[in-house]
């Protein structure tokens, strides 16, 4: 029985250190009514001004993550200075979680985070005509990528981050995918990782030894 207490109390703990931090991303876009300035999701996105204000929102809204991770961290190193508890544990766990899982990029060119400035500063350039669009170009984030809606040509092969809207899906299941994808796309991105780069880096070693 006691061991089945602690594991309940270490999982609440790794739930609540997981969770906590990721409450701004949850809940602070979805419940403010700022809906209005985008299309429903999952509609695609015109390339316009409101859409890079969203992505700088989102940015800060993930910088404020952050500042939420001290919460079960700090909860976690004093439960466990007072008694080795399962709890403390599973905080200072699902705190590690969010910290690796922001520290680690998906692509080196791109640095850190789930929406760096260079992204968004890629996405603000596609705002200028390109010449190898069609005559009537209209850019649009699509669920996959940033296409051009009436020649289908692609300007970013590139899967669109979670910008904040209330999702189709319904606000339980959407909030779970969201925790669960930490406000990447539930696509994986077309151009390698950085994890796949190691991998087939350890791959092309092992071959030679």
């Amino acid at each position: 029985m006691s061991v089945n207490a602690d594991l309940l109390r270490l999982i609440a703990g790794l739930f609540f250190g997981i969770a906590l931090p990721r409450i701004p991303l949850l809940f602070f876009t979805r419940f403010l009514s700022l809906e209005r300035e985008l299309a429903p999701h999952p509609d695609p996105i015109p390339l316009g001004v409101p859409l890079i204000q969203r992505l700088l929102l989102m940015r800060r809204v993930h910088a404020m993550c952050w500042v939420i991770c001290i919460l079960p961290l700090s909860m976690g190193i004093l439960i466990l200075k007072s008694s080795p508890e399962p709890l403390g544990v599973g905080l200072i766990a699902g705190a590690a979680w969010f910290i690796f899982s922001r520290l680690v990029p998906l692509h080196i060119e791109r640095g850190f985070g789930v929406l760096p400035l260079s992204l968004i500063q890629e996405v603000n350039n596609f705002r200028e005509p390109q010449a190898d669009c069609c005559h009537q170009q209209f850019l649009q984030w699509e669920v996959r990528a940033i296409r051009c809606k009436n020649c289908r040509y692609v300007a970013l092969d590139s899967p669109r981050p979670d910008l904040g809207r209330i999702r189709s899906d319904g606000r339980l299941l959407g909030s779970l995918r969201i925790l669960l994808m930490d406000g990447h796309s539930v696509f994986p991105p077309n151009e390698e990782s950085l994890v796949g780069q190691g991998v087939e880096l350890f791959g092309k070693i092992a071959e030679e030894e």
